[in-house]
């Protein structure tokens, strides 16, 4: 009877591993890219805690800000599709219980009609006659087969009852545990909405703060023009250079070409110049933050970092060149077969012309701003002279 019970309730249970796995995985899922937020949203507070030191903390800071608000907005577009999750699971298993407790009562029913029928017919001799009373052979058989099928029906019938009962129980659980879930989420969401709008109030305060320097702002839009041009010229004239020395697009030696493709198919997964840092500034054209229909452009992505400062390769090359930027430090372009790696805002480098370096190799450090606008490294990717989006290089935190 125990074995059959056992072997009952796994038969059954199994009916629901399948939901319950991909509830599981969704929600493990959801928590992954959560956490991931979370820390995100943890590494934006650092980085606002040093720039708001200074006073004269300048664009920056509202970059950082705009990042946080970005990264606030998509923490609780999670949570809301965590609550629709359990909301959809709250309601499956509503439904459960409900044709489980009928289930029950159906099993119910039909045992006490065999309890009673059993009772009925409980005098053996009027069994042994019902089978003496067949008219041949088989017909006796089959009536005896007749009275121990009944007997065992009987008891998968207790056994059944049994087992959905558990499941009842168990189903009941899951959707207090659910319940309780969706109550805290929904406290967290708002919790969340009030930060949220206490940092957009934030964001209009320093909005407004930077507007009134506006002359300044359009300065240093001219002067990252510059050195996007500069950073633009360099790599050119490093190519035709190269081109000249008998090392076209058509001509890299074997081991070159194997790095080159290794860069190629590392797409997504290469390793960040520095261990923790935020994108504040987006690769191409985009509005600028302050001054209305003024569009910036940018080769390249702006990350900025917190106390660790070192600059890491994100693969191996060869350092083709070490050159100075006015307003941005030291840059240094590193070659992977067909494709290029740019460093700028460096100070301390650590590496020469002809250096041949391997991925993590510590190049240099990114420049400690003392205006209270932080540390910033700006990284870009280029397939020869192609501007590439190095967010999409680059493994996702």
């Amino acid at each position: 009877m125990r074995k059959v019970l056992i072997f009952s309730l796994v038969i059954i249970l199994s009916l629901f591993v399948s939901k319950k796995e991909i509830f599981a995985q969704t929600k493990n899922e959801l928590q992954k890219r959560k956490d991931q937020t979370e820390e995100t949203i943890k590494l934006t507070s650092e980085l606002l805690e040093k720039t708001e030191k200074s006073k004269s903390s300048g664009l920056n800071k509202l970059l950082i800000i705009n990042k946080r608000i970005g990264l606030r907005q998509q923490l609780i577009e999670e949570i809301t599709i965590e609550i629709s999750l359990l909301n959809k699971n709250i309601e499956e298993k509503n439904i459960e219980i409900t044709r489980l407790e009928s289930e029950i009562v159906r099993l119910k029913e039909e045992y006490a009609k065999m309890i009673y029928y059993a009772y009925k017919n409980r005098n053996s001799y009027d069994k042994l006659m019902f089978i003496l009373a067949a008219e041949d052979f088989n017909q006796a058989y089959r009536r005896m087969k007749y009275f121990q099928q009944y007997s065992e029906y009987r008891k998968k019938q207790a056994t059944q009852i049994v087992v959905t009962q558990k499941n009842l129980e168990y189903e009941i659980e899951q959707l207090k545990e659910a319940r309780e879930d969706k109550i805290s989420l929904l406290s967290r969401k708002e919790r969340e909405n009030q930060q949220l709008t206490a940092e957009k109030t934030k964001k209009t305060t320093e909005v407004n703060r930077l507007k009134r320097k506006e002359r300044e702002l359009r300065k240093k839009i001219r002067e990252e023009e510059k050195r996007r041009k500069k950073i633009e010229k360099t790599i050119t004239d490093l190519i035709a250079r190269e081109a000249k020395g008998n090392k076209t697009y058509k001509t890299l030696s074997a081991s070159e070409e194997v790095i080159s493709q290794g860069f190629k198919d590392s797409k997504g997964k290469l390793k960040w110049p520095i261990n923790r840092g935020v994108i504040i500034q987006e690769f191409g054209e985009h509005a600028h933050p302050i001054l209305k229909g003024v569009k910036v452009k940018s080769d390249g992505i702006e990350i900025s970092a917190t106390n660790d400062l070192k600059v890491k390769v994100i693969y191996e090359g060869v350092v083709t060149q070490v050159f100075a930027i006015p307003g941005k430090n030291m840059a240094i372009i590193i070659r992977h077969g067909h494709y290029l790696s740019l460093y700028s805002n460096i100070t301390n480098v650590r590496v020469k012309q002809g250096d041949v370096v391997r991925e993590g190799f510590y190049i240099g450090d990114i420049y400690n701003s003392t205006r209270g606008e932080g540390s910033t490294l700006q990284l870009g990717i280029y397939e020869e002279t192609k501007a590439l989006n190095p967010k999409i290089w680059l493994k996702k935190q």
